[in-house]
């Protein structure tokens, strides 16, 4: 084991890094951290999101289960903050809200009262319903930046260390007046390092960036298919046929 890490030491990437210069050696440290934060967003976006999947699915066949859109909502549901739920709870407070003041006394009174909205109060409720929608798709897509910023920037960081050493290698070669291989090859190597470290970060980044985003669109597609839903259901349920 001892001779495995001397070899190590002595050759490779280790030994890259130790003859990198200052710069260099930022570069790559920059990119190992960025490498831990890509790995932790991933991490817990997949997590984040088969929680959301499961969750969303639960409340989905309870509220298909009910023929008034409004029954999980009066009926003190165990709403758990997924966006659909979010979409719902939004939408049907502001249903609530424009309810006329009489109205809601009948309804206090005796549940069963017919309610019927004009036209334009569920136009109002619609705006909601979409707005809401499109307040949880940007919420959806909550730490998938920092994932594309790390897959776009730790390449180029990769690149920028190469050619800062390349540069650097030449400038001793220059300097020394011979255009010696062993003693240009070391910079080299600790120039390439930065390359290899940032395609390191960025490949699995990219392939988990992809996967995670058509994740994302397949769930922002079922969220607007419920939202459709739930303002069908509630136009059916309390639009008024008159005006």
């Amino acid at each position: 084991m001892d001779g495995l890490f001397l070899a190590e030491m002595t050759s490779g990437p280790v030994k890259a890094f130790f003859d990198s210069d200052f710069c260099g050696q930022l570069i790559v440290l920059v990119q190992i951290g960025m490498s831990v934060v890509s790995w932790a967003v991933m991490a817990g976006r997949v997590l984040h999101l088969r929680d959301l999947v499961r969750r969303s699915a639960r409340f989905v066949d309870d509220f298909v289960r009910k023929d008034d859109p409004l029954a999980l909502y009066y009926d003190r549901y165990p709403f758990t903050d997924t966006p659909m739920e979010n979409v719902y709870v939004k939408t049907c407070a502001r249903l609530a809200d424009l309810i006329p003041e009489r109205l809601r006394v009948l309804l206090r009174n005796d549940p069963s009262t017919p309610l019927r909205l004009d036209a334009a109060r569920m136009e109002l409720v619609e705006s909601t319903c979409a707005h809401a929608t499109d307040e949880e798709t940007v919420e959806l897509g909550r730490g998938m930046t920092a994932l594309a910023v790390i897959t776009s920037s730790a390449p180029l960081l990769g690149l920028f260390g190469t050619v800062w050493g390349v540069m650097l290698a030449f400038q001793a070669m220059a300097a020394s007046g011979s255009a010696n291989i062993a003693e240009l090859a070391p910079g080299i190597s600790s120039a390439l390092l930065t390359t290899v470290v940032g395609l390191v970060v960025a490949i699995p980044s990219t392939i988990f960036y992809n996967v995670l985003q058509s994740k994302v669109e397949a769930y922002t597609v079922q969220m607007e298919g419920f939202a459709e839903e739930l303002m069908g259901k509630l136009t059916l349920q309390y639009r008024s046929t008159e005006g």
